[in-house]
């Protein structure tokens, strides 16, 4: 008799908890349906940006990448020759990156970079020699008119001039730009010469805008500098990942965006945006289905959106954009070569040098240097090995122990469409975030973000896509 009690007890007590479960799942699937859905295509820095920042205000997210890997342009992979995980190009963030710090945190990774204390960058020039731009702890612009003022691989005299620069940018005078033009040229305005801008400016619009200077828009650096340089002392720092990229952010993200509820499908290629009546009804895939939410965001490169858009509905998507290529060489030594963590090479075709062991604090990396030649035209018809051979070459002009070092492995990634090269008047052909299509919004750091296409630029667009949708719903 006992026994019977006691499995009507246990009988009872089951199908209560089944019954609350139920209830519970219930309320979870009410819950899902009620809330706005998100599609978003492209899962690089914008793509992600975007839904991460959606999902923390209660979005469902979903997002497609046509690869089987997140990261757009800016990830890293398994080599299998060596074991190591790879960039397919090296990233340079600088601490004036708001927006991405901001990304970041909310994933939980800003304790894997590398952050200078103040901005601190080491040249090598071709024939042995060092030296330093070294700012002091001052506030802005003091600091960066300190590390030009003691830049000794350039005369006194053009150390002076260069303070030319900072007048212009401190006064607002725009004369110099009353119209767009090239770097060279608005350099050249303000007497800078051509030691000056071969041993300074010309790297950092490299490294800056992806461009060669005689091409690149001098409106664009103007912004960078403004940004970097004498907005505060901190943001001109710069910062460097610490861990290869997809370890940096990408799985990071990834997680943050499922365990909010929301859907990532990857090798998901989609093939058109369907629209009627100034709306965005679903998205194609290439397999029939028809993925349908509330809201659309477009995160992928505008050559890419171009295939998708039906007639291009009152869209523009055909700017005069031009493509600007990297290439990154990968170079692993028996042995590590040097102690610098980054530098940068003058009068060579190399910019810069990164010392993977140094920035990842990992022994497994000794010996691995990355190479960066940006602005690449010339080079991107011209065979790997070759490649390799000239970056060995200019290595041995500035690092002495690389004479001795035994190369074990190389690997070269060129990169033809890194970024849309930033000539004058570009800006007059980035469409905005928001599109006439009253659903869709364009993510992408070739939008209008008043930035060249960098990372803070590809998450300023994804963050405002986000805001545009949430305005829409208010």
């Amino acid at each position: 008799m006992g026994k019977q009690i006691l499995r009507a007890f246990a009988l009872r007590m089951t199908l209560r908890v089944r019954f609350f479960a139920a209830l519970r799942m219930t309320a979870k699937w009410q819950g899902y349906f009620r809330m706005k859905k998100v599609i978003v295509i492209g899962g690089g820095f914008a793509g992600l940006s975007a839904a991460v920042e959606l999902t923390s205000a209660g979005y469902h997210v979903t997002l497609v990448e046509q690869r089987r890997f997140l990261g757009g342009r800016a990830y890293s992979f398994l080599d299998r020759k060596t074991g190591l995980a790879l960039d397919n190009g090296q990233h340079i963030l600088m601490g004036c990156y708001k927006n991405t710090f901001r990304f970041l945190e909310k994933i939980g990774v800003t304790d894997k970079l590398y952050v200078q204390k103040n901005l601190h960058i080491d040249f090598l020039d071709t024939n042995g020699n060092a030296s330093k731009l070294d700012c002091l702890p001052l506030p802005a612009p003091l600091h960066i008119a300190s590390g030009i003022l003691r830049f000794n691989a350039l005369p006194l005299t053009d150390r002076f001039r260069m303070l030319r620069v900072a007048g212009e940018m401190l006064s607002g005078n725009s004369k110099s730009l009353s119209r767009d033009c090239t770097v060279s040229e608005w350099l050249h305005r303000l007497g800078q010469s051509k030691k000056a801008q071969d041993t300074l400016w010309n790297i950092i619009t490299l490294a800056t805008l992806n461009e060669n200077p005689d091409k690149a828009s001098a409106g664009l650096f103007k912004a960078v500098l403004k940004q970097a340089f004498f907005a505060n002392r901190q943001g001109s720092r710069i910062v460097l990942p610490a861990t290869p990229l997809s370890r940096l952010y990408v799985d990071a993200a990834e997680n943050f965006i499922r365990q909010r509820e929301g859907t990532i499908e990857k090798g998901c290629i989609a093939s058109e945006i369907l629209i009627k009546d100034h709306a965005v009804t679903g998205i194609r895939l290439h397999d029939g289905r028809v993925l349908k939410g509330d809201y659309y965001i477009s995160a992928v490169p505008y050559d890419s959106l171009q295939k998708l858009l039906p007639d291009k509905k009152g869209i523009s998507v055909t700017p005069l954009f031009s493509a600007s290529p990297i290439i990154s060489i990968h170079l692993l030594f028996n042995d590590s070569i040097t102690d610098y963590r980054f530098a940068a090479l003058l009068n060579s075709p190399i910019q810069w040098i990164f010392n993977k062991e140094k920035l990842y604090r990992d022994s497994s990396y000794r010996g691995l240097l990355s190479i960066v030649i940006s602005g690449a035209h010339q080079y991107l018809d011209v065979p790997s090995e070759k490649l390799v051979d000239l970056a060995l070459r200019e290595l041995k002009k500035t690092l002495p122990d690389t004479t001795s070092a035994k190369l074990l492995y190389s690997k070269v990634i060129k990169e033809r469409f890194a970024t849309f090269s930033p000539v004058p008047g570009v800006n007059l052909n980035r469409p905005s975030q928001k599109t006439p299509i009253q659903n869709l919004f364009l993510a992408g750091d070739w939008t209008d973000t008043g930035l060249p296409a960098t990372i803070e630029g590809a998450v300023i667009s994804g963050y405002q896509c986000a805001r545009l949708i949430a305005e829409t719903d208010a």
